[in-house]
């Protein structure tokens, strides 16, 4: 089976982080797209002052679930808990060596949110599920070193553009007749 590949029910249980693929079955969760916003309430009025200051590095979990396989299967067979600890060892590489470090990370749901990089920032313990199976949770850390971007006010684009924007209004369909009318409350100030 390919790392990414959909199981029977549709799901994909397995994600690749640096060379290795991970063991049991994967449930990712936390890896929403989120925008930093900086907002500035206006003083004496309604509204604020909105700035995209950029995007921060975000933590996600990983839940793998585990079956101990060679309880059922026999000696030959390779339990999925077997696989955990060298999974581990693995995961733990990433931190406690004397500087930390971030390897590649491969899920399709996590490329379409643009993670690529990660390390770890909490191995959960065992949980067992009564049923011969148990899981653990993994907190990542998104490695996103800093890029120079300048930070940008949101302005509006419809009848609500500031008179800073012209560009974003869009054009008054009553414009003629607009001038038309103050022209003719003009011309009947002067009588």
């Amino acid at each position: 089976m390919r790392p990414y590949e959909a199981d029977a029910d549709g799901g994909l249980s397995r994600h690749i982080f640096g060379t290795m693929r991970s063991p049991g079955r994967c449930v990712i969760a936390g890896h929403d797209i989120v925008k930093n916003w900086n907002s500035k309430p206006a003083k004496g009025s309604t509204g604020a002052s909105d700035t995209l200051d950029g995007d921060n590095p975000r933590d996600f979990t990983i839940t793998y679930s585990l079956a101990d396989d060679a309880a059922v299967e026999g000696a030959d067979a390779v339990s999925e808990f077997d696989l955990w600890d060298k999974w581990q060892a693995y995961l733990e590489t990433t931190v406690n060596g004397p500087k930390p470090f971030a390897l590649p990370i491969y899920h399709p749901d996590l490329a379409r949110v643009r993670i690529t990089e990660a390390t770890i920032k909490k191995i959960g313990g065992r949980v067992y599920d009564g049923k011969g199976g148990a899981s653990h949770t993994v907190t990542f850390k998104e490695y996103k070193p800093p890029k120079k971007k300048k930070a940008a006010t949101a302005t509006g684009k419809g009848a609500n553009a500031t008179a800073g924007n012209p560009a974003a209004a869009k054009p008054d369909p009553n414009a003629a007749a607009k001038a038309e009318l103050a022209a003719l409350v003009a011309q009947a100030k002067k009588l």
